[in-house]
């Protein structure tokens, strides 16, 4: 078990954001200096016929703590316009992903970021992604 997995570590379940996020989790956050860290430990419903993390789930999960991660910064709502995985290794059940990220430009509306998932510090994943202001809903 890597440190960053250790529960004594600051991890705890994160506040529901979303239904589509129920099905991901739980996923799992703690503070690291004025920012949130997001993770999630690799359990046999999050795996493909191989018995490997699947594939899909990797980008949903990356998508929505990217997404909490942009909420959060820009304190106000965001949706994705463009996301892009590229996967380098496989992740096993009992493993602990950890997301590390890098908010690359902000604009009046726009937010594009560069992130990466890791497994003990070694990268499973990258992403490249572009949110937008979400629009303002419409009250009644």
């Amino acid at each position: 078990m890597s440190k960053s997995s250790d529960p004594d570590a600051g991890w705890h379940n994160t506040p529901k954001t979303c239904n589509f996020a129920d099905l991901i989790g739980p996923v799992q956050r703690r503070r690291e200096g004025d920012h949130w860290v997001y993770g999630l430990r690799v359990s046999p419903l999050h795996t493909n016929s191989i018995g490997t993390m699947h594939g899909g789930l990797v980008t949903a999960f990356l998508d929505e703590v990217v997404g909490e991660i942009v909420n959060d910064v820009g304190k106000r709502k965001h949706v994705t316009v463009q996301f892009s995985t590229t996967f380098l290794s496989t992740a096993q059940v009992g493993d602990f992903l950890e997301c590390a990220y890098e908010i690359v430009r902000t604009t009046r509306s726009m937010t594009f970021v560069q992130a990466r998932l890791n497994v003990a510090g070694a990268p499973i994943a990258t992403a490249t992604a572009i949110f937008k202001v979400a629009p303002a809903r419409a009250a009644g």
